[in-house]
């Protein structure tokens, strides 16, 4: 597979507008519960997306904030981080904090079964020179970037795959019996 690269930034930021509307206006899965929202940021590339997550044991909603990349969409999925606010400016989130979920069988969580599908979340992992996050499934681009391939059926398809696969995949693991909650650093294995 090659390398993800930028596409025409006019393009990708029209798609991404697009295809985010198209999903909040018509996704069953935004419709049926409460906490979702989205905004493109002052970059027509990023757009933030809340999402609700529920707990399997109690009956609170957590919601978490995704920064969606589209430098490279759609030839390439978006980039998908878990972030926070801090001092006005939006930085990735960071196992230990309340904006970082936990998922069972992902790396610092606690031990567990996972999310019943192919998906982790890392809140370190070695890209290239530097570590970042990762959401790692087949429809994030640090997914490629970070030198996993997918099996057969599951990669990317340009022009047929949308980011609603990206937020209904998180969405999935975060209403899975896999997510425990909001990481806090007593939680940190």
């Amino acid at each position: 597979m090659p390398d993800p690269s930028p596409v025409d930034p006019q393009v990708a930021a029209a798609l991404l507008s697009a295809h985010l509307a198209d999903f909040f206006q018509h996704s069953p899965r935004v419709s049926d519960a409460s906490g979702w929202a989205y905004e493109v940021t002052d970059d027509p590339l990023v757009a933030l997306v809340h999402l609700p997550a529920r707990p399997l044991t109690s009956g609170r909603d957590d919601t978490y904030t995704v920064r969606l990349d589209a430098s490279c969409y759609d030839t390439w999925p978006v980039s998908a981080t878990f972030v926070e606010r801090q001092d006005g400016h939006w930085r990735r989130a960071r196992l230990g904090t309340p904006a970082f979920p936990l998922l069972l069988g992902s790396p610092g969580a606690p031990p567990g079964p996972g999310p019943g599908f192919q998906f982790a979340l890392h809140d370190e992992y070695p890209f290239t020179d530097h570590p970042d996050q990762l959401i790692c499934f087949s429809y994030n681009l640090g997914y490629y970037r970070s030198g996993h391939t997918p099996a057969a059926g599951q990669a990317w398809r340009p022009g047929k795959d949308r980011l609603d696969a990206t937020l209904t995949r998180i969405h999935r693991a975060l209403q899975s019996a896999a997510y425990a909650g909001p990481s806090r650093t007593a939680d940190a294995a």
